[in-house]
Formats: C-alpha cells, structure tokens, sequence
C-alpha cells in the first residue's frame, strides 16, 4: 500500500533538483534534498570573502515559459529577483558594441544563489556527496561517499550534472545509457577585486574570440548588478571559452588567473590593471554542448529519475522546467495529484 504522504530523496540542490523538490512537495511528499556543496546554488553559486562577492557561476537568466514567467513575477515582488539593467553587449577589436536585445536579464538578490533558496522546499542537507541509490525492497536508499545510508525512499529524483548521474543510475541502466550520450564543458572562472574603479563603459560583455585568442567569453562588472554593494571595491567575474578551458582544465587555478588577467587586460587596453584579490574557479561541467533533448527520464518501474540543464539545453531556464517536468510525472507515479508542470516540459 503506498505511503499517504511518500518519502522522496533529491540528489543535487541546484535549480532542477529545487523546482522538482517543490513539485513533489506541493502534491503532498516529503522531500529531503541532499547536495554536495556548503549552500545552495549549484552552478547559481555565490562566491563570498568578507564584504565582497562574485556570481562565478550562472550570470544571469532570462524566462519565456509562462511556467518561469509566474514564477520570476512572485519572486520579484519578493525582493528575492530583479531585472539586471546592466548595459551589456559584446567587445571585440573594435571596441564595445552594446546589444540591441529586449529580452529582460534577471539575477537573484543579493545574490543568485538567493534563486535556488526561494524555490527550496523540504529539508537541504549539505555537504553529502551521495555515491550510490540502492534497492530495499520496493523502495530506495542513497548512500554517501562515507558509506552512511539514508532512507529507504519511495522515490529518488538525481539533479546531478550528466557525468555525475550515470553512476548514479546504475539500476536503471536505460537512463543511464542515454544520460552517457550527453556532451558537456568546462569553465574557468575568475574572481577578481579592485581598488579603484576600471573605468569601463559595459556592465558585461561577450567576449569576441578574436580579442583574446579564444580564450575569454564573457567578462562582468558583478556590482553592478541589483542589490550588491556599490561603490569600491569594483568586483569582476570573468569567464574562459568552453574551448581553452577544456584544453586546460586540469592546469593550476595560479597559472590560470594569471593567463586569464592578462587576457583580460588585452581586452581591456591600458596597462595590466593590480587587483585586490585574484580566485580562479573550475567548473568542469558547466554547460552542455548535446542535451538530451527530452525534459527528464524516469524509470516505468520505480520512482527513479533524472532531470537537469542538460535535458534541454544550457540555460537556467531548461533546468527550471526540466526539474518541474520530472516532479510532476514523479508525483503522478507516487499516486499524488498535481497539476501539469508546463506545456512545453511535459513529456
């Protein structure tokens, strides 16, 4: 007989894992969400040193889907979300050309980690690495990389980056082999502060390959974003192409920020500029360059799924409804009643 009020595991609390979390938990299950890190955010993650921070992750997001498009309205009437009015537009040779896009940039207040925190439901538990889902009986454990058990679960919901999940997903071999076709890339990500202003006539920039040799892509004045301190230190987020961080992924964060702060001083112009504090991030699964092209998996036979930016592409936007789509289906196989997620995440 089925649980009244079943027990669901979320393995990964970035926004995929949370928007299923919130899914499930709306229909009526108990969720726990189990993540790696020491705090919300995932690849929305907030870098903090004393007064300072960095978004070294996500930059910012956008939302078509009326799904999102609700939910952005709620969470900026919160104080929780805000438009980034940020002049952003693209630097190459020839200086700095601002985009004539319309589409509304949003970030999370004072942080874009604050996103995932809002869409959390259920309990988080941090700083748990699950290794392993196992069978007990007709439901679910996890099992993390100390060996401790929790559960047994009805079901299990992996919001993992793809070459995290398939190892995950060993008891259903068919998710598995499909999530193994999924293409990602690296980032390196540097986090720097100034003393005194740069003088720079963006907020932020794609980068053309040609100013840098391919090596940066985007670079970002962070306070300038709503809610973050103003005024000095100036903090700045760059990013490397998909490309030169792959050729480098496994070189020295030291020999990195160097390489990366001259590009950026090329990009620039003018004499290198002295930052305050220097801190290269490697994020080796930052974007997915060949999704999966279906908005979760879900095995017939037990609640085990897997759902993440890498279904539907890059965006913030495809992990939100991936996430959604696979709670939902989720709750209908536990016996619970909720709504459909979205038209266009529906299965």
């Amino acid at each position: 007989m089925m649980n009244p009020r079943p027990l669901v595991a979320v393995v990964g609390g970035g926004i995929a894992g949370q928007s299923a979390a919130a899914v499930l938990s709306q229909a009526g299950a108990l969720v726990t969400v189990f993540d790696k890190g020491r705090g919300a955010g995932g690849r929305l993650a907030t870098r903090r040193d004393d007064a300072l921070q960095w978004d070294h992750g996500a930059q910012y997001f956008t939302a078509r889907d009326p799904a999102l498009k609700a939910q952005v309205a709620g969470l900026v009437a919160r104080g929780v979300v805000a438009p980034w009015s940020g002049l952003i537009g693209t630097l190459g040779p020839g200086g700095f050309v601002a985009s004539d896009d319309t589409e509304t940039r949003f970030v999370g207040q004072p942080r874009m980690s604050a996103l995932v925190s809002a869409l959390g439901s259920g309990a988080t538990v941090y700083e748990v690495e699950v290794r392993e889902i196992a069978p007990r009986g007709p439901m679910l454990t996890v099992t993390d990389r100390h060996g401790e058990h929790f559960g047994p679960y009805d079901g299990v919901v992996v919001a993992t980056p793809a070459p995290q999940a398939v190892p995950l997903l060993a008891l259903a071999p068919e998710l598995s082999g499909r999530i193994a076709a999924v293409e990602t890339a690296p980032c390196w990500a540097l986090m720097l502060s100034f003393a005194a202003p740069l003088g720079q006539p963006f907020d932020g920039a794609f980068v053309d390959p040609g100013l840098t040799g391919g090596l940066l892509s985007w670079i970002a004045r962070d306070n300038s974003k709503p809610g973050r301190p103003r005024g000095l230190p100036e903090t700045w987020v760059l990013h490397a192409s998909p490309q030169w961080s792959a050729a480098h992924v496994e070189d020295e964060p030291e020999d990195i920020a160097g390489r990366m702060l001259a590009a950026f001083a090329a990009a620039i112009g003018g004499p290198r500029p002295v930052p305050l504090s220097v801190r290269a991030h490697r994020w080796r699964h930052a974007m997915t360059t060949q999704p999966l092209g279906q908005p979760h998996l879900l095995d017939p036979r037990r609640a085990l799924g897997a759902c993440g930016d890498w279904c539907l592409g890059a965006r913030i936007e495809g992990a939100f409804l991936s996430g959604r789509s696979l709670g939902a289906a989720m709750a209908r196989q536990l016996g619970l009643r909720t709504p459909q997620a979205s038209s266009s995440a529906s299965q």
